[in-house]
């Protein structure tokens, strides 16, 4: 992320590969910048931001918010550990609850991908 401030005006650049994502705090500074790029690099402006590495931007002037989600991509998760139609709980686990091996020693678990749901909620978690 690059970052300048001249004055009360603030831009901030975010690169990702050949994506670039310009906010600042004053639109004519702005659209200012985007075309003296443009003049220099070869640039396509797609306008208003929806999403950027998987995460859903959305954004409401009026009220001056700017909300980011990860909804999409945690769904396309459920989908690839083919579990859409898991239920919802707001605790994970009753901690009260005791563990037993299964009596007839049929694993329903074994096969699982733990590690990978695991690894992709991780993702989720600290790197988006």
């Amino acid at each position: 992320m690059y970052v300048v401030q001249v004055g009360d005006v603030k831009f901030f650049i975010v690169v990702d590969v050949d994506d670039l994502i310009f906010v600042c705090n004053d639109q004519n500074k702005l659209l200012q910048i985007k075309e003296e790029l443009s003049q220099k690099f070869e640039m396509k402006d797609i306008r208003e931001l929806h999403f950027f590495l998987g995460m859903e931007v959305e954004r409401n002037c009026d009220e001056q918010l700017l909300r980011i989600n990860q909804i999409k991509y945690l769904k396309e998760i459920l989908k690839h550990f083919r579990m859409e139609e898991c239920k919802p709980i707001g605790v994970p686990f009753d901690p009260k609850v005791k563990l037993q091996r299964n009596a007839n020693g049929n694993d329903e678990s074994k096969g699982f991908p733990y590690q990978q749901v695991v690894g992709s909620l991780m993702y989720a978690m600290l790197c988006t």
